[in-house]
């Protein structure tokens, strides 16, 4: 498709300067105060936005620039924006999208959307199921990188407690590979969450190192949620409590502890390999 031809089928404005009001708000959604105000995220890349329509974000606008060389791959998604029925779509200039994106060599699409709203009641759990529970995780590389392995383990949910941060942080959703709207999530009070785990007849696993039993001995083949700590301070002594087991990951070196999405990923791919070849529950 010609490049006018493509303009005159999807655009109903085009922006050229980098003061547009609209593009002040799009910077704003960096702040999770503003994102919060709103009730608006901020998503750009195509595999993001292509999760986050898979998943049926509602859509608020698209911006656009068909002349960064990495657009034509962001070219279809746009296709699929408007099919899904999104009418406001700007383009813009290499500059101006430059200015604003995040990206340091973006694909040329960033939308804006409305925060999805999922609540624990919201999850329909059956029998087998895992959760994975994060616990006043701060960095945001680390949440994307357990929600990546929480989609790739087949983990049911991934439920957040007592946030550092949100969801929806920019850079959650690019750490995440958009699986953040993909899988399951939804942010409550740790005393919510453990009061939901045990009607629905979960196991509360957390790791300690001052476990005795190796989570290579434990039964995390379903009816199970793994809890993570903070990258500083662990486990609160709220789930150290809450805790039907505790167990301990394999550390011969002379750091105290994992990294924190080091150690969610050994648990779910330890619960997944368990569930191709269940352990006998002790």
């Amino acid at each position: 498709m010609a490049e006018s031809e493509f303009q005159a089928n999807a655009v109903s404005s085009r922006i050229t300067s980098t003061k547009n009001p609209l593009l002040q708000s799009v910077r704003k959604l960096l702040k999770r105060r503003y994102r919060d105000e709103l009730g608006l995220v901020r998503i750009e890349g195509t595999r993001e936005i292509d999760r986050a329509l898979e998943a049926g974000i509602q859509f608020e606008y698209a911006i656009y620039c068909e002349s960064l060389s990495r657009f034509e791959r962001a070219r279809k998604t746009v296709e699929r924006l408007r099919s899904a029925g999104l009418q406001t779509l700007y383009s813009t200039t290499t500059e101006v999208f430059l200015k604003f994106s995040q990206w340091q060599n973006p694909d040329g699409l960033l939308v804006v959307g409305r925060q999805p709203s999922t609540k624990l009641h919201d999850i329909q759990s059956t029998v087998g199921d895992i959760y994975l529970v994060v616990d006043g995780v701060e960095k945001p590389g680390n949440l994307g990188s357990m929600l990546r392995t929480a989609d790739a383990t087949g983990c049911a949910a991934v439920i957040v407690t007592d946030p550092a941060l949100d969801l929806f942080n920019p850079n959650v959703i690019r750490a995440s590979l958009g699986t953040v709207f993909s899988k399951t999530c939804v942010v409550v009070s740790a005393n919510d969450a453990a009061e939901w785990l045990r009607s629905s007849g979960c196991r509360i696993v957390a790791t300690s190192p001052s476990a005795s039993v190796s989570y290579l001995d434990t039964n995390l083949a379903g009816d199970c949620a793994m809890v993570i700590g903070s990258e500083k301070d662990g486990l609160t002594e709220f789930w150290l409590a809450a805790s039907d087991e505790l167990v301990k990951l394999p550390n011969l070196g002379a750091a105290d502890s994992l990294n924190a999405a080091m150690s969610a990923t050994a648990l779910l791919f330890e619960s997944y390999r368990q569930r191709q070849s269940p352990l006998t529950a002790s």
